[in-house]
């Protein structure tokens, strides 16, 4: 890997989520204009452009077949819910696809494949459901139920490329733990990742041979590639960064990563 440059230059919150499906901007989500919305940049450009209406937006991905951008807002009517929208993504207004439980982010799949999956909180909040969904149709059928475990909580969770995998990993493990859920009718799997703890992004390569996963520690926040035997190998470290993440272009040219860190001033107060 070539050395990292710095492709955003605010202070602002920004969240890498997804790519174009030409591999040349990236899309994230970002607060740099007051209200949380959904921006895209180019790779070979300084400065980026809005996607969403002006109002709280979130996690961006692109439909497999690169005509939709996707995204999610709060809905006004329950703070329990969440409306995943769509948007042309040369440009135009955005579009209501479907309204679920909870705000865990949706996934789809790169083409060739077709696979679009959200997961949602079952209506007794002791399961999750893994359901299909279709960008223009909406809603589809539950692919899988997933029991909770009320010791754990769900750190990350990521759709393979292929749409044939679902992975999911708990955060409060002393090791990574990534669950492999066969959506074809194989058998489940498990990677486990040794003496790496604390995930903080999950992100499968585009070969379907491994996972790009980020970590922390008390130095700071750690990228890996981690195989699915479960071997590491570090990416990229960030020192005194809190988060990180790996989302790879289409094309497995770049490699779009999270530095997360936080700046703070003290003030002091006399004669009161």
């Amino acid at each position: 890997m070539n050395s990292p440059r710095r492709l955003t230059h605010d202070d602002a919150s920004d969240y890498p989520s997804d790519w174009t499906s030409d591999s040349k901007a990236v899309l994230f989500t970002s607060n740099r204009n007051g209200i949380v919305g959904v921006f895209k940049q180019e790779v070979t450009e300084s400065t980026a452009e809005r996607v969403s209406a002006p109002h709280d937006a979130y996690e961006p991905l692109v439909s497999p077949d690169g005509a939709w951008i996707l995204y999610s807002e709060i809905a006004k009517t329950a703070s329990s819910s969440t409306r995943l929208m769509r948007i042309p993504a040369n440009g135009g207004a955005p579009q209501l696809v479907l309204e679920k439980r909870g705000h865990y982010r949706p996934w789809c799949s790169r083409a060739p494949a077709n696979v679009c999956v959200f997961l949602e909180s079952g209506q007794d909040g002791k399961q999750l459901m893994l359901t299909a969904f279709d960008p223009l149709k909406g809603r589809g059928r539950v692919l899988r139920t997933i029991e909770r475990d009320p010791s754990r909580y769900v750190e990350a969770y990521a759709l393979s490329a292929d749409g044939s995998t679902f992975a999911i990993s708990n955060g409060g493990e002393a090791d990574i733990h990534v669950h492999l859920l066969s959506l074809k009718g194989g058998a489940d799997s498990e990677v486990v990742v040794k003496g790496w703890s604390n995930l903080t992004g999950l992100n499968p390569s585009n070969d379907g041979r491994g996972f790009y996963i980020g970590c922390r520690s008390p130095r700071g926040s750690t990228l890996l590639y981690a195989d699915l035997r479960g071997n590491a190998r570090v990416m990229w470290q960030s020192r005194g960064g809190r988060y990180t993440s790996g989302i790879p272009s289409p094309d497995g040219h770049h490699l779009a990563m999270l530095g997360f860190f936080t700046s703070s001033n003290m003030w002091m107060l006399e004669g009161f």
